[in-house]
């Protein structure tokens, strides 16, 4: 994070230092400290070099410390530590660390670690390690280490290690390892994960339990759920099978080596009334050796006519499948084992027709 520590520097004038040279230049203390703006204030132009428990800006202020209060019509400036409650219309620069609890209406920023809570109309940034809660109408980062709670409108960013929440309207970014729970609507993304990831996109390098969303992609991870889960070091085969409704079937499995989504289509030869079936379902996968075991529920919907559509009727097949596998080499498995069936269809003029049947299913799958 040197580029933010960059920034904040620029940010807060050139005389911003670090710890240890803050210790070559101690701070005068004064109890109250009041300014307009900065260089007009009753520290006069150094006012860097002093510390207050009470700092009142007009329009904006700068300061060496705060033990206390700060509160600024526009901005707060200080070159070191804060400790205690800053707000500020606009925005809050800290060149060191800070605890307690930073208001601004458009953003914080902090070059070293934060104890407590920022809230922001648009961005929060902590330079070093965080505990706390983060809250932004926009965007919150953090540098280093992170332990509590991110909140934000659009994005969450946290550089390094994280452990607690982070929730977003669009993104969640843990850059590095992650602890917990990220629930974004849009988009979470995590090196290291364990813990949840809720989302319409969910994206992790080694993730370590449950990935819920429209989309899952990862290199590798336990409990994919979702549309579509697309695990590097997982599954990925296609299949071939028979059942007593569709003697021809063809599908693809892919997911984690625990979970699988299942794509498949269907079909039905036979006089006037052919039938299509497209089938979307999710299931379990337990291997023993060259032995394997699959359970899994499969949704079709169903196309009647040569037409694949007739209007006014509509018909759902699910199958809950237990299937057994045995590998004959690393390509080609056989597989087979009984389902149980739920038919429904609904047609204008008609009641509802349900069927409830056991069935068999038998094919093959390339590995």
């Amino acid at each position: 994070m040197y580029a933010l520590r960059l920034v904040v520097m620029v940010l807060v004038p050139a005389t911003v230092s670090v710890a240890a040279e803050q210790s070559h230049h101690p701070y005068v203390y004064r109890p109250v400290s009041m300014s307009f703006v900065p260089g007009f204030s009753t520290n006069g132009p150094g006012s860097r070099y002093f510390r207050s428990n009470l700092s009142l800006n007009i329009i904006g202020g700068e300061l060496g410390q705060v033990e206390g209060v700060e509160l600024g019509g526009v901005f707060n400036i200080d070159e070191a530590d804060v400790y205690g409650y800053q707000g500020a219309g606009v925005f809050n620069i800290i060149g060191g660390g800070f605890g307690g609890v930073q208001q601004a209406g458009v953003f914080n920023i902090v070059g070293n670690g934060f104890t407590g809570a920022q809230m922001a109309g648009a961005a929060n940034v902590v330079g070093g390690d965080f505990v706390g809660v983060q809250m932004a109408g926009a965007v919150n980062i953090v540098g280093n280490g992170f332990a509590g709670a991110q909140l934000a409108g659009a994005v969450n960013s946290a550089g390094q290690d994280l452990t607690g929440v982070q929730m977003a309207g669009a993104a969640n970014i843990a850059t590095e390892r992650f602890h917990g729970l990220q629930l974004s609507g849009a988009v979470n993304v995590a090196d290291r994960f364990t813990g949840a990831q809720v989302g319409l996109v969910n994206i992790t390098g080694t993730g370590r339990g449950v990935q819920l969303g429209l989309v899952n992609i990862a290199d590798d991870m336990e409990v994919p759920i979702g549309l579509v889960s697309i695990v590097k070091y997982g599954q990925f085969h296609v299949n071939a099978w028979a059942t007593e409704f569709a003697p021809l079937n063809i599908g693809i499995k892919t997911g984690s080596r625990m979970v699988y989504n299942v794509f498949s289509l269907g079909w039905r030869p036979g006089g006037d009334e052919p039938r299509l079936y497209a089938g979307l379902g999710i299931g379990g996968h337990i291997p023993l050796e060259r032995f394997f075991v699959d359970i899994d529920i499969l949704n079709h919907g169903v196309y009647r006519d040569r037409q694949w559509y007739r209007e006014g009727g509509a018909e759902l097949l699910s199958s809950l499948r237990l299937t057994g596998g045995w590998q004959f080499n690393d390509f080609l498995a056989f597989t087979a084992g009984p389902t149980l069936n739920l038919s429904v269809f609904e047609d204008d003029g008609r009641d509802e027709e349900v069927r409830v049947w056991p069935g068999f299913t038998v094919g093959l799958q390339l590995l």
